[in-house]
């Protein structure tokens, strides 16, 4: 007798993440949904688990692929192996972008689902995002609730290593007097909606109305979280992540992980 649940539990744990994210951020990640179905609304398949809007020129194609693995070798060098494969949906209009919750951000993740907007199409973005779909797949439920967000994003602007979240961009942040989270108020930005608080509260949320007056875009509080943990990955590498990831699916806390986990 084939005594498999009818439900395929590892295709229910994206769902029940989108269904976490959407009761927080709402409308935009409903709107999100829609990258379960993407050539439906406009996407084309290019290779597998990787779609751009139709109307896409050759070099953007091509360039997508090698920034895809590029992307991929960030990940994989931090975690020392790659367990997601994300889907991959590169907007090369901002109306598309918008149309599936893409509003005032470069790119998104919804679960294992990446979007790119026009601005975001590069290794960069794509291994940033990527970093948080992995991270969420090596965590239990409940670990990935407990994980601060400032680590999230943090550990993503590492891997990443993007110019705009450089310690370029802090130096210019500092050198204009632009304010920036303290580390102990960084660190007290742990759950999601008091992240969302400090994009608005540090400035990081004004970049749409930055470009619409021709004006640089600031990453006050992105920058921050990346020059918090950017050093404690150099340190620790890759068995310090896991042996933090291990903890939190122990369900240890994440404090006394972080400060105490052992350089190699």
């Amino acid at each position: 007798m084939n005594t498999r649940p009818f439900f395929n539990l590892a295709f229910l744990r994206p769902l029940a993440l989108l269904f976490l994210l959407a009761l927080l951020q709402g409308c935009s990640v409903l709107q999100g949904g829609k990258l379960w179905a993407p050539q439906a609304f406009g996407f084309e398949r290019i290779a597998p688990d990787l779609y751009v809007e139709a109307g896409a020129d050759a070099a953007t194609r091509a360039r997508l692929l090698e920034d895809r693995s590029q992307a991929e070798a960030a990940v994989r060098a931090a975690f020392g192996s790659v367990l997601s494969r994300p889907g991959v949906h590169a907007c090369v209009t901002e109306h598309c972008y918008e149309s599936f919750g893409g509003r005032g951000s470069t790119a998104k993740v919804y679960g294992d689902r990446i979007l790119l907007s026009p601005r975001g199409l590069d290794r960069h973005f794509l291994a940033h995002e990527w970093t948080h779909a992995e991270i969420h797949k090596r965590l239990a439920l409940h670990a990935w609730w407990s994980l601060p967000r400032w680590f999230d994003e943090g550990l993503a602007v590492a891997v990443s290593e993007a110019p705009a979240h450089s310690q370029a961009h802090w130096q210019q942040l500092l050198a204009a007097g632009i304010r920036v989270p303290t580390p102990r108020e960084l660190r007290a930005i742990s759950s999601l909606w008091r992240w969302e608080a400090a994009v608005h509260k540090y400035g990081d949320g004004g970049n749409a109305q930055r470009r619409a007056r021709g004006e640089p875009e600031l990453q006050p509080l992105y920058t921050a979280a990346g020059q918090e943990v950017r050093p404690w990955l150099k340190a620790h590498g890759t068995p310090g992540l896991l042996a933090l990831i291990a903890g939190l699916n122990a369900g240890e806390p994440f404090e006394a992980l972080y400060d105490a986990t052992a350089a190699p």
